[in-house]
């Protein structure tokens, strides 16, 4: 999984661009997860839904100065298509940590900023985060990149490493069992065991 960071002015512009993408694609956009229960934000209708989600960005005067200002922080997740799809709570989980190693959302900062996660295809998700906290502050973000690469190689290393224990203790096949023929007993001699190849 791999990071790709990038900052815009309009949550409203940015949701409608990613819907219109999703609908030319044939998909739907799909909330995995928010500073607030998912079944309450799913339920709204996507201006509301958009003005929740900017309601700490501080007003402007001018869309330049909106443009200028660029304070919506925005995260692509995006998978290797060539491995296995990410599970939802698989994304959720990479997501909040970005947020927490960042400082944009940490689970015990009452002030945080709002963020949302929202799944865009099979090997894609987003994190959208207004970077205007509860406390009238702006969140900062200079080490946002490099936290959130340490974050998805730190998730990769562990699903690397998951996914070779689970092939190292799935059981031998019944077939395989019975098709082979009993080991050679000529010799006493231990062996040494023949290193496992992948």
């Amino acid at each position: 999984m791999h990071p790709v960071l990038s900052r815009t002015s309009s949550v409203d512009d940015l949701l409608t661009g990613l819907a219109a993408t999703a609908a030319r694609n044939g998909r739907k956009l799909r909330l995995l997860d928010a500073w607030e229960p998912v079944t309450d934000l799913a339920q709204l209708p996507p201006a509301v839904f958009a003005r929740e989600l900017a309601a700490h960005l501080p007003a402007v005067s001018s869309p330049a100065q909106a443009i200028r200002s660029r304070l919506v922080w925005q995260c692509a997740l995006r998978a290797d298509p060539g491995a296995p799809q990410p599970s939802d709570a698989r994304f959720a989980q990479v997501a909040r940590r970005i947020l927490a190693a960042t400082g944009i959302a940490r689970p015990d900062d009452p002030h945080a900023c709002r963020w949302v996660v929202i799944r865009t295809d099979e090997h894609e998700a987003r994190i959208i985060a207004p970077l205007a906290r509860a406390d009238g502050t702006l969140a900062e973000t200079t080490r946002d990149r490099a936290l959130a690469l340490a974050v998805c190689q730190l998730d990769e290393h562990t699903e690397r490493h998951s996914r070779a224990g689970a092939a190292l203790t799935m059981p031998t096949p019944r077939s395989a069992l019975v098709a082979s023929p009993p080991a050679a007993r000529t010799s006493t001699v231990p062996v040494a065991a023949r290193p496992l190849t992948r």
